[in-house]
C-alpha cells in the first residue's frame, strides 16, 4: 500500500488532486480539496492509503501541487 499524507488547511483550492485523483480527493463546500477516506488525522496532517497501482499518478500529483502539501510514500 501506498501512504498519502495532505495538510488540507494548507490548500489554495487549485482542484488538482481532486480533478486527477477523484478517487482520492474531493472537493469540499469551504473549497478547499480533502482525502476521501481518512484512515488518521495528527496535527495538520489528514493520511490515508492508496493502491501500489496508483503509486505513479499519486507520485506526479504530489509533484505538482502548487503548494507542496501532499506526499506520496510507498
Amino acid at each position: 500500500m501506498v501512504e498519502i499524507r495532505h495538510k488540507r488547511f494548507e490548500c489554495i483550492g487549485c482542484c488538482l488532486c481532486a480533478e486527477q485523483a477523484p478517487d482520492y480527493w474531493k472537493m469540499t463546500p469551504d473549497g478547499l480539496a480533502t482525502l476521501c477516506q481518512i484512515k488518521k488525522h495528527y496535527k495538520r496532517h489528514y493520511y490515508t492509503e492508496g493502491w501500489d497501482h496508483d503509486y505513479n499518478r499519486l507520485k506526479i500529483i504530489a509533484d505538482a501541487c502548487p503548494v507542496n502539501i501532499i506526499s506520496v510514500s510507498k
